[in-house]
C-alpha cells in the first residue's frame, strides 16, 4: 500500500480524533512532511497525541488492525499493538514518559504517541527552539487537505527544528526548498528554531538552490 492509502484509511478509522475544531491528533514526520510539499517518501506514518488518554481512544478506533494478541519481543522496536495489549507505556532511557502504540497497515508501521518530557526539558521560551513531538505544537498545528477532507499537520517550520537537531539533512534540505518555494510563518520559524539552527536556515535560504 502506499504512504497515502495507509493515511486516509487511519484518518477515516479515527476521524474523530482528526475532525475537531481543536484536533486531538496530529500528523508528524515524514508524512507532515510530504503532504506540505516536501520532497520526501514516507516510510512510517507517525501520529502525536494531544493528551494520553488520546492514544487509548486511538487505539480503540483502530480495532480493525488490531490483533487479538501479538508477541512481545525484547526490541521494542518490533513491538506491535494487539487487543490483549493496545499500548506500551513507561519511561525511555532519557527519562521521556511514553503511551505509545504500533499497528502494522501493508508494509508500513502506523505510530501514535504521547511524550512527556522530564522535568527541567527546554522549551521554546528558553530560546531552545519548538521540539516536533512535544506539548509546544499544538497552538501552531495547521490543516492541509488530504483525499478531500483537511488532516492536521505540524508545521514545517517546527519540523525544520527538529530535523536540524538530529542531523537529518536531506530531509532539512527538502523542507528548506519547501519554505523557499511555498513561503513561511516569519513569526514562528523565530520561535520555532533556536538561535543556531536560524542563523543555518537564513544561510541555507541566502544560498542558491541545488
Amino acid at each position: 500500500m502506499s504512504w497515502q492509502s495507509v493515511l486516509e484509511a487511519v484518518v477515516g478509522a479515527a476521524q474523530p480524533l482528526f475532525a475537531s475544531d481543536e484536533p486531538q491528533c496530529a500528523i508528524i514526520g515524514s508524512v507532515a512532511s510530504a503532504l506540505q510539499g516536501c520532497r520526501v517518501s514516507p516510510r512510517d506514518l507517525d501520529i502525536l497525541a494531544v493528551e494520553p488518554e488520546t492514544t487509548r481512544r486511538f487505539a480503540a478506533l483502530m480495532s480493525a488492525y488490531t490483533p487479538a494478541h501479538c508477541e512481545h519481543p525484547t526490541d521494542h522496536a518490533q513491538w506491535l499493538s494487539s487487543t490483549e495489549t493496545p499500548l506500551s507505556t513507561g519511561p525511555d532511557e532519557w527519562g521521556f514518559f511514553w503511551h505509545f502504540g504500533r499497528w502494522e497497515i501493508g508494509d508500513m508501521k502506523v505510530e501514535v504517541a504521547h511524550i512527556a518530557a522530564p522535568e527541567g526539558f527546554p522549551t521554546s521560551e528558553d530560546g531552545a527552539g519548538i521540539w516536533e513531538a512535544g506539548p509546544e505544537i499544538w497552538p501552531y498545528v495547521r490543516c492541509v487537505p488530504f483525499a478531500g477532507t483537511l488532516v492536521p499537520v505540524v508545521p514545517l517550520e517546527i519540523q525544520l527544528q527538529t530535523s536540524f537537531a538530529r542531523g537529518m539533512e536531506e530531509r532539512t534540505a527538502a523542507i528548506v526548498s519547501a519554505l523557499r518555494q511555498n513561503g513561511y510563518d516569519s513569526t514562528l520559524i523565530q520561535k520555532a528554531l533556536d538561535s543556531e539552527r536560524m542563523e543555518r536556515f537564513e544561510e541555507m535560504m541566502r544560498a542558491e538552490p541545488g
